[in-house]
């Protein structure tokens, strides 16, 4: 695959019905019907999402997208105000 492809396309792979581009997620928390479940999440964040700053589906499409086009196994992203 030519890099440019991979610039494009990396990532990020949609299934039926979802949208061709990375969307664009601002939400900073997401919901749960009860305290029980948001404990189960934080006793094993890969379960679900919890807080952006932990895990965000576009953050997480940008760190695969930089992971192969790097040749790498993983990338991580973190914002301005974290030392990298």
């Amino acid at each position: 695959m030519k890099i440019e492809t991979q610039c494009l396309h990396e990532g990020y792979t949609p299934k039926n019905g979802e949208p061709r581009v990375v969307p664009i997620v601002q939400s900073t928390t997401y919901v749960y019907d009860s305290s029980r479940e948001i404990a189960e999440v934080f006793d094993d964040p890969t379960k679900s999402l919890i807080y952006s700053r932990f895990e965000n589906p576009t953050t997480d499409a940008v760190e695969k997208k930089i992971a192969a086009l790097e040749g790498g196994v993983a990338a991580m992203c973190t914002s301005s105000g974290q030392a990298a």
